[in-house]
This record gives C-alpha cells, sequence and structure tokens, in this order.
C-alpha cells in the first residue's frame, strides 16, 4: 500500500480529496499539517506535493526521504537543502521560468502551462516536454490546479 501525502491551505483540501482520488483510494490520501507532521514522519509517501509552506525542515526531510516524487511549488520559500542527497524524482511548478511545468498564459478560468523536460510517469514510460491546457475551477488556488495536473499526468497510465 502506498500513500500520497499532500501539503496545501485547507480550502485546497476538498478538491485535492476529490480529484486526486480518482487515481488512488481515498484513504490513501493524507493531509500533510503542522499540527498532524509529527504523526505522519514515518509513513511511506509515494508522491508528496507541497504546495504550502509547512516550517519543520527536519520532519520535511523525513518525509520525502522515502518518496518516489515530490511535486514542489517553486514559487514558496522553502530550503532546498531538504531535497540533498536523496533519491527521489523533484517536479517542481509555478510561474518561475526554472521550474519543471511553467506556467505559458493565464486567464481567469483556463491556464497553459508547459513541461520543460523529460520526466517519466509512474509506469516509467517517458513524457516528452509538451503543453497542458488546464481549467481552474472556481475558488481554487492555481497552484494546486498546476500540482493537480502534474498528479494526474504522473499516475496516468497512457500518456
Amino acid at each position: 500500500m502506498f500513500f500520497i501525502g499532500i501539503i496545501t491551505n485547507q480550502k485546497n483540501e476538498l478538491y485535492f480529496r476529490k480529484e486526486v482520488s480518482k487515481y488512488v483510494p481515498v484513504e490513501n490520501i493524507i493531509f500533510i499539517t503542522a499540527k498532524n507532521i509529527y504523526n505522519v514522519k514515518n509513513v511511506k509517501f509515494e508522491t508528496v506535493i507541497i504546495d504550502e509552506k509547512i516550517n519543520n525542515k527536519i520532519e520535511i526531510r523525513k518525509i520525502i526521504s522515502n518518496s518516489t516524487y515530490l511535486l514542489l511549488n517553486a514559487d514558496i520559500e522553502i530550503d532546498r537543502e531538504i531535497m540533498d542527497n536523496l533519491n527521489l524524482t523533484v517536479i517542481t511548478y509555478g510561474f518561475n521560468n526554472k521550474s519543471t511545468f511553467t506556467v505559458s498564459s493565464i486567464e481567469e478560468n483556463n491556464m497553459i502551462i508547459c513541461l520543460q523536460r523529460v520526466i517519466f510517469n509512474k509506469n516509467g514510460s517517458k513524457i516528452e516536454p509538451q503543453e497542458y491546457q488546464i481549467e481552474i475551477p472556481k475558488n481554487i488556488d492555481k497552484y494546486a490546479a498546476i500540482a493537480f495536473e502534474i498528479f494526474k499526468t504522473i499516475y496516468t497510465k497512457n500518456n
């Protein structure tokens, strides 16, 4: 059994739970907060999504150290040392032009994001650089919509 760990704000939790549960059982989704971080530090997460800053570098490192994928919002301030010497695939996203997935264009309810370099999905299939058009649900943070699109790309069998 594998788990998906998500660090996000409370307003995006329902969105992530609804969308991610289309790909993994809902009981395998764990929201990581400052309050429960000590309780989940020994859980083996397959994927961790960091969409919101959390101030506990030591525990975050423990959590991501056993993960396969780390989806990281590159626009939040985070100590990059937490990823040093870890064997995991880090996929960054945001408006930062050095991110793995960067925003190409944005409108009120739609966005185009661009995969800038080759990544591999969960099944080992190669995903070439390309653009994705995504819809941004009302009252959902743009970053959460990007993070879910990346999650979907990794967990979709045939890309």
